[in-house]
């Protein structure tokens, strides 16, 4: 009985500890795609409808738009660096991340959310103002 609890202790993962897990495997890998301007990886991340915040274009775009439109901010502003200034959860299912992204002229404070739906974890929102 006891070997059984252990077991049951040891081996079982809790809900909130495999979203937790699973948001920062989403994270580090939008962090990579912002800090090296990989438009297309991003892109993976992305909800099929996405509102979306850059010099010269603000509003919900779908999925290939907004990868579209990320390729060309990042062919404008290449990347030097992205720092993540904080981070967390907005509720159960949501987590946010704020951070800046810096470029050879200038620097853009960016803002994005991700949220769990069924099985997959999408960023809904994403701002570089």
């Amino acid at each position: 009985m006891l070997q059984t609890i252990i077991y049951i202790l040891v081996f079982s993962v809790h809900p909130v500890t495999d979203t937790i897990s699973s948001w920062k495997n989403v994270n580090d890998g939008i962090r990579k795609a912002i800090a090296t301007g990989d438009a297309s990886q991003l892109a993976t991340f992305f909800a099929p409808t996405i509102q979306l915040s850059i010099p010269g274009n603000k509003g919900e775009f779908s999925k290939v738009q907004a990868e579209i439109l990320m390729k060309d901010f990042f062919s404008s502003y290449p990347p030097v660096s992205f720092e993540v200034v904080s981070e967390g959860r907005n509720g159960d299912n949501s987590f946010y991340t704020i951070g800046k992204y810096f470029t050879q002229s200038r620097s853009f404070n960016v803002y994005y959310v991700v949220e769990k739906k069924g099985n997959s974890i999408q960023m809904h929102i994403l701002k570089f103002e």
